[in-house]
């Protein structure tokens, strides 16, 4: 046998693995836009069952090539500095954000309040679509650093930008 087709056939195997373990995710056209966590304020003296006081909520832009039907938001969790996950309790909502930003209006302010939304249907269009997600805590953490998400096929991750009082 030549040597060459020694490294052809040794080749093969090597390429066939790498593919194996590239995760199939894309973040080239995914923007971070805010995110922020935080408490309810007041909580009753016996919550009923499943009480939540606990949410964050993370706002991001995606530029879909395609639409794209029946996606889903999944793997939200929380990141400390050390890269530790606090996992969610359930998402409680998806919005489609088109609010326009009052030149007054503080970041949190802007993204937080009501208005400018509407529940979004799980189709991504091709273009631009900002959502905004949240999502109830098992419980309030102490400041996470960023939150990871993914929509799709894509992986986003947003910097947490304040936390609101409880």
């Amino acid at each position: 046998m030549k040597p060459q087709t020694i490294l052809f056939l040794v080749a093969i195997p090597l390429i066939g693995l790498a593919l194996a373990v590239e995760p199939a995710t894309d973040t080239s056209n995914v923007k971070a836009l805010f995110g922020a966590f935080g408490g309810i304020g007041t909580i009753p003296n016996n919550p009923p069952p499943g009480f939540e006081s606990a949410f964050a909520v993370a706002v991001v832009e995606i530029n879909s090539p395609i639409e794209t039907s029946n996606v889903a938001v999944s793997d939200f969790v929380l990141l400390d500095q050390g890269g530790k996950a606090i996992k969610i309790k359930r998402v409680v909502e998806v919005e489609e954000f088109n609010r326009p930003r009052i030149p007054t209006e503080g970041i949190a302010a802007y993204y937080l309040n009501n208005g400018g939304t509407r529940l979004w249907n799980g189709t991504l269009p091709a273009g631009r679509i900002r959502l905004r997600i949240k999502v109830a805590l098992r419980e309030v953490p102490v400041f996470p650093f960023r939150i990871r998400l993914k929509i799709g096929q894509y992986i986003i991750e947003v910097p947490v930008n304040c936390g609101w009082p409880t």
